[in-house]
């Protein structure tokens, strides 16, 4: 039940947080100070140290509460050093102290454990759509490391508070203590554990910040409490308040408290931008169809954009020269496909869009567009034999562009925009 509600909360939190990261916008909005903005030319202070304090609940086979303990509570102080690798990431080794204590009606465990572990961290605020400290004043992290618990424990009869013995009589059931003597303590026991935290921290200064974490570390073995029996390896929770000084001049935020830049992933790396890659997959295209090349096309993305922009997936692309509308014979050929469908399909129709770049005034640009229109219809009721009635002419001009005038930065974009699309619509 314990760990059922540790993991709920963790997990809430955690699609909380990731949940706010998923909102999308375009522009960076913030108002942000040169010392805020991180940057990789920037020199920040890297280093903290934090002193915390909190109880140590032990859950093992001798656990008789559910989460918290009815009684015999213990404490414990804590310290962690910790190095920013960058704003989102972070390394600490720390080290934990406290006496512990869980029984039954029949049985008690108890000890001491001082737990060394090296954790690696994350800072979730730090992979939202604007990366970097929530307010100026919040940072929510998740990390995970692996250490080592060092401890001793005896095992104690609950009604009579004498140490348990073995079933011959001959040693007592303790670690880190003399079996033959139950409280000489001799050198501690050691497994390693697993630690798993849940942090929240506040910027109070430069030099001081105060948070709480809640961590589950889980032991590889089943030892702290000496019984080797139950279905479950032993953990512990700690859960601590800490005070954080962030060591170096002051005169410099703390690389932690730092906004990343809008755009760019938490390895500060650009993000992908799917639309360049698209262009510039089409403007190779392009440069290939202008040194007379044969274009390979992706025919799935083809249809994809047709069936998005026409309703129709069955579409031939002619291509002209600046202020031509005159056919070659490969467009000849390629007409004729569409021709010859319209001969086995007798109910079809065909919408002939023409287009032009926009280097020209509007005006000329459709006029220039309805050239092209009506020279693909020639073809067609003039070579071909169609009924010119089962034909449309839409001439765009420089509507609906390819990319906005604004955007309009090769000469290959403006190929694509010189053209003229020839669209067959089934009955």
């Amino acid at each position: 039940m314990n760990m059922r509600l540790f993991s709920t909360i963790l997990i809430l939190a955690i699609v909380g947080c990731l949940h706010s990261a998923m909102a999308q916008s375009s522009t960076d909005h913030r108002q942000l100070e040169e010392h805020q903005r991180y940057s990789r030319d920037k020199i920040f202070n890297t280093w903290s140290i934090a002193v915390g304090y909190g109880p140590l609940v032990m859950h093992n086979d001798l656990t008789s509460y559910a989460v918290f303990p009815d009684k015999h509570w213990n404490f414990g102080p804590t310290v962690r050093l910790a190095k920013q690798i960058h704003p989102a990431w972070a390394l600490d080794f720390q080290i934990l102290t406290s006496d512990f204590r869980s029984g039954n009606e029949i049985y008690y465990s108890v000890g001491n454990i001082i737990d060394y572990s090296v954790n690696a961290i994350t800072y979730i605020n730090q992979w939202f759509t604007y990366p970097g400290p929530m307010r100026d004043k919040w940072n929510l992290y998740l990390k995970i490391g692996v250490g080592v618990a060092s401890f001793r424990t005896r095992v104690h009869y609950t009604e009579t508070d004498e140490v348990v013995q073995n079933r011959e009589g001959t040693e007592y059931i303790v670690l880190g203590y003399d079996p033959l003597d139950p409280y000489q303590k001799i050198a501690r026991a050691n497994e390693i554990a697993t630690p798993l935290t849940l942090g929240l921290e506040y910027r109070i200064n430069r030099s001081f910040d105060i948070g709480f974490e809640t961590t589950m570390r889980w032991s590889i073995e089943d030892k702290l409490d000496n019984i080797l029996v139950g279905a479950n390896n032993d953990k512990y929770w700690y859960p601590s308040l800490q005070l954080t000084y962030k060591i170096g001049k002051k005169d410099k935020r703390h690389s932690r408290w730092t906004h990343r830049g809008y755009g760019f992933n938490v390895f500060d790396k650009p993000k992908k931008d799917p639309l360049a890659e698209e262009v510039a997959a089409l403007e190779e295209q392009l440069r290939q169809y202008e040194s007379k090349k044969v274009v390979k096309i992706d025919s799935i993305k083809i249809k994809h954009h047709s069936m998005r922009i026409y309703g129709s997936n069955n579409m031939v692309s002619i291509y002209f020269d600046s202020y031509e509308s005159k056919l070659d014979t490969k467009d000849h050929v390629d007409l004729a496909t569409i021709g010859l469908y319209m001969v086995k399909n007798p109910r079809s129709t065909v919408g002939i869009y023409g287009y032009n770049d926009s280097r020209e005034n509007p005006e000329e640009n459709m006029e220039i567009s309805k050239k092209r229109c009506e020279e693909v219809l020639s073809y067609f009721v003039d070579d071909l034999g169609i009924d010119k009635n089962r034909f449309t002419l839409l001439p765009k001009g420089e509507n609906d562009l390819l990319l906005p005038k604004n955007k309009q930065k090769s000469s290959a974009i403006e190929v694509i925009n010189r053209r003229a699309d020839i669209v067959i619509f089934k009955p």
